[in-house]
């Protein structure tokens, strides 16, 4: 009797550690082929964002890609992401994105493309780095300690790093200020690669700024003097010596081959042929000021600094042309 019981107990320990056995063996088969169904879905959207980026739908490439990359989160799929980011022209996105591809754990043994697609995020973040533009939101008209929101775009910028640049895509883009008690204001504003901008809102009483872009340079006087005086000289010039082509015609005329067929004819010629002289001289002299001018204009340019600018209206320059010489006259 005893002996039957310990039997039955064996057969049931048996069994029961059969059907376990089974169960984790199916479990696993299960996991293995949901495994195998998403890498198979994963490929079909890599290949899909492939033929995409090939037809130019860039937007659909990465809707794609980042499918893919949502399921594997693997190097190869970020760097997709990443390089199609890009294209779109997303450069925080792509940037972002690539150093994610940098910071996914490395596995002793896994595959070289995993190895290349990290070298190659790398590299395109260190790119397009230095191409993302910075926007700094200056808020006028509250206290600098007086809690104020800032939105680019309607996002929200952290209350800690409001007053800091923000990096953001090239492009328009909105920028909003709001504070307590205050309406808000917005400006909408466009901003190149690479560009470092600043844009001003005043809430409140405070003046209103509409200079977005960074602190103008002050532009030399040199500048509007010398490009004045240019400009000035080579309309002088082109005047003044179709006027001594045309009188050294009539002379032509007068005294075909230098020769003067009649004393009328030489005394009606020799004012001609003198005014066709002196405006050759004037020719002469003012393309040489207006070479002397341009000259002046472009040392103006590099003389330029960084203090407020003048405005140009203040300087003036007026080129007076008479039947013996020319003049320059300026306010300064």
């Amino acid at each position: 009797m005893g002996s039957e019981r310990a039997r039955g107990r064996a057969r049931r320990t048996l069994v029961a550690w059969l059907l376990g056995f089974t169960t984790i063996v199916a479990a696993n088969a299960v996991a293995l082929a949901q495994s195998k169904t998403e890498r198979d879905m994963a490929r079909a959207l890599m290949d899909e964002g492939d033929a995409k980026v090939e037809k130019k739908d860039f937007a659909g490439a990465l809707r794609a890609y980042r499918a893919a990359h949502a399921i594997m989160g693997v190097p190869s799929t970020g760097i997709e992401v990443a390089r199609t980011e890009e294209k779109l022209g997303h450069l925080v996105e792509a940037h972002k994105a690539a150093l994610e591809v940098t910071r996914l754990p490395e596995k002793p043994g896994e595959p070289k493309p995993f190895t290349e697609a990290r070298e190659a995020a790398k590299k395109l973040a260190a790119e397009i780095e230095p191409r993302i533009p910075m926007l700094t939101v200056v808020v006028r008209g509250v206290p600098e300690s007086a809690p104020v929101e800032v939105k680019i775009d309607g996002v929200l910028v952290p209350s800690e790093a409001a007053r800091a640049a923000q990096p953001v895509n090239p492009g328009k883009h909105e920028v909003s200020a709001a504070a307590t008690g205050l309406p808000p204001v917005s400006k909408e504003i466009e901003i190149a690669e690479a560009q470092r901008q600043k844009v001003t809102l005043a809430l409140g009483d405070a003046a209103a700024s509409d200079d977005v872009h960074e602190p103008g340079r002050r532009v030399s006087p040199l500048v509007y003097v010398g490009f004045g005086v240019g400009g000035a000289g080579l309309i002088a010039g082109a005047v003044t010596g179709a006027l001594s082509l045309s009188r050294a015609g009539t002379v032509g005329e007068l005294c075909p081959a230098g020769t003067c067929p009649t004393q009328a004819a030489l005394d009606e010629a020799t004012p001609v042929n003198d005014s066709a002289k002196t405006l050759a001289n004037v020719s002469n002299v003012a393309f040489a000021l207006a070479v002397v001018g341009i000259g002046v204009g472009v040392a103006g340019i590099f003389l330029s600094g960084g203090e407020p600018k003048k405005s140009p209206e203040t300087t003036s320059i007026r080129l007076n042309i008479g039947p013996t010489g020319i003049g320059l006259v300026g306010r300064f």
